[in-house]
């Protein structure tokens, strides 16, 4: 089932596209500058022009680059959409299919969102009547905090505001902690049900969470996103006199709205109108005041409140940080763990700034070694666990279940087969001969030929040995183990095209034979990725990685290549023995495990 994931802005829609089988994400981008200048930006950032004067063109031209790219097999298949919504109040607490009644409620729920739930609805009238026949469900920011207890929602003004109009903390960025506990507890090895943690969403918007046990007992922001820690452009807390006053000097409700959420925050301390972090400490490097004390602000109430949850958990297990500050600020992560070993948390300073530590996707722990409490980093994925949590409402509570940090990978098991060269090819079927196309196989531009070959060994043959084309400079053989037993040679285990030292065999075909003096292998199992894939997984060519097959023949496998090139597509080849001794077919995926250390 397809999964596409939207979340769309005022001038703006982002999407993903997920193929739940494997969890791939098939495709990503965006639509910018709706009502203007519209154009479509893909996973190659090239801009291209669109006609888009409101959501519903946007998705349409969405949709069209989705069919045209070949993500869609059409612009109507069906598929499941996934929409993001930022505030479901108390009724929408968990994914849901959306129909009248929900979006009501989201409506209703826009007077605590006034910049998000309102296009958030556009974004879902508009995918509705671009695609009348997908389910359309909604995922809210806040579902993830619904259990916090009382004690940690309610504000201390009068108990007929939250009974009579909902006035009560909900919390936000639910998608990305949700994945940063799920995440946590897979690094350790332990049962989510088991650990404290806090969560530390710090990009443009920023938050963090209590988790205990898996369920969100309190976080930094409150109504809206506007309360909690300093942000890009958001003041986060302050004295509530502060409106008010403003509102008696003259600013109108929407003016002191303006200065709170779009005014404040790092660029209003700092005066770097951007508010991006990167830039405030570049300013503060080269002796900026402003930008300097911006930092100091920041930093002092993330650990202000990282402080304070370890004191609501009792203690904790680990802090986890991600978003576009918590994963590349290693001096933001020092500065924030400075002194706080009293509750076990301790930084190892070489491995907090070695950029190479967070080279491969996932989670990095950047504690010391014997530190009671794990400090770990990694990039968040909110899109994902909203497809996932797409799939939950639409199948059940047990769809979707995998490891939150292992990235499938198709399987395709390579039965025995023969790269021809053109020489060859000649000898065995006539000079002039071309192939003929039989069936493609996954990767683009290669095929297997309906013309097959026997192979003839010292001790025996196999006959009707697929071909696949296109023709290569030299032939080369890959067989199975057993097929070696069968034929009678001894091929070691290689790479494709690394045939030096190798043995060889006879060939035979409708007009004669050849004998190859070499070119007989063992392939080594790999991994096709394309450069995408491969930043995806966080790897690079020639990488060795482990992954994890389950089922009834659970195993994990080592001493996976991989291999990354512009044109491959995700796919792992392994032969058949090891599909065998695995229980793998080719409808079945594995689980990235991580890179192979030695």
């Amino acid at each position: 089932m397809k999964v596409l994931v939207l979340n769309a802005g005022s001038t703006s829609v982002k999407y993903n596209l997920y193929e739940m089988d494997t969890e791939a994400r098939i495709a990503t981008g965006r639509v910018e500058r709706i009502g203007g200048d519209a154009a479509h930006v893909g996973a190659d950032r090239v801009a291209t022009p669109v006609h888009a004067p409101t959501h519903r063109e946007a998705i349409a031209a969405v949709l069209a680059s989705l069919a045209a790219r070949g993500a869609l097999a059409h612009a109507a298949e069906p598929l499941a959409v996934g929409h993001r919504v930022v505030h479901g109040g108390e009724e929408l607490i968990r994914p849901v299919r959306i129909d009248d009644a929900v979006k009501r409620t989201i409506t209703e729920c826009a007077v605590f969102a006034p910049i998000h739930n309102p296009v958030n609805l556009a974004g879902i009238e508009a995918a509705q009547a671009v695609l009348p026949e997908a389910e359309h469900v909604a995922v809210f920011d806040t579902a993830f905090h619904a259990q916090m207890p009382a004690a940690a929602f309610t504000y201390a003004v009068p108990q007929s505001l939250y009974l009579q109009r909902g006035i009560r903390r909900y919390g936000f960025h639910g998608p990305s902690h949700q994945y940063m506990a799920l995440s946590a507890a897979e690094h350790l090895r332990t049962d989510l049900s088991r650990l404290r943690l806090v969560t530390c969403h710090l990009g443009g918007g920023c938050s963090l969470a209590a988790i205990d046990g898996g369920v969100s007992v309190e976080t930094t922001m409150g109504l809206t996103p506007l309360e909690g820690l300093v942000m890009g452009t958001r003041s986060g807390d302050l004295d509530p006199a502060i409106p008010v006053l403003l509102g008696r000097g003259g600013m109108s409700p929407d003016e002191v709205d303006a200065l709170l959420n779009r005014q404040s925050g790092l660029a209003g301390l700092s005066g770097v109108a951007s508010g991006d972090y990167r830039d405030i400490e570049r300013a503060a490097d080269e002796g900026d005041v402003s930008a300097r004390l911006a930092i100091e602000v920041f930093t002092h109430r993330v650990r202000k409140y990282l402080g304070a949850y370890a004191a609501i958990l009792g203690g904790v297990d680990a802090v986890v940080f991600t978003g576009g500050i918590g994963e590349n600020s290693a001096r933001l992560r020092a500065a924030v763990c400075e002194g706080m070993t009293f509750m076990g948390v301790s930084l190892d300073p070489a491995r907090n700034a070695d950029p190479s530590a967070f080279a491969v996707s996932g989670v990095t722990d950047v504690s010391t070694r014997r530190a009671p409490a794990r400090v770990l980093v990694l990039p968040t994925d909110e899109e994902r666990m909203i497809a996932r949590e797409v799939m939950r409402c639409l199948r059940g509570p047990t769809a979707a279940i995998r490891s939150v940090q292992a990235r499938p990978i198709p399987v395709g098991v390579s039965v025995r087969h023969v790269h021809l060269s053109a020489k060859d090819c000649a000898a065995l079927f006539g000079e002039g001969y071309e192939l003929s196309h039989r069936r493609d196989v996954t990767q683009k531009g290669q095929y297997v030929t309906r013309e097959t070959v026997d192979l003839v060994g010292p001790k025996g043959e196999i006959r009707g040995v697929a071909i696949i084309n296109p023709l290569r400079s030299e032939t080369q053989v890959e067989l199975a183990r057993t097929d070696a037993f069968v034929l009678g040679v001894k091929p070691p285990l290689r790479e494709s095209g690394q045939l030096d030292d190798t043995p060889g065999i006879t060939l035979r075909g409708t007009k004669g034979e050849v004998r190859l003096p070499r070119g007989v292998i063992l392939a080594q199992r790999h991994v096709h990725m394309s450069p995408d894939d491969a930043r995806t997984y966080g790897v690079k060519d020639k990488d060795v990685i482990r992954v994890q097959a389950d089922g009834d023949r659970e195993m994990e496998m080592g001493d996976v290549l991989v291999r990354v090139r512009e044109d491959f597509v995700l796919d792992m080849h392994i032969d058949t023995d090891e599909a065998n001794a695995a229980g793998l077919h080719n409808d079945s995926v594995v689980s990235y495990a991580g890179v192979q250390s030695d």
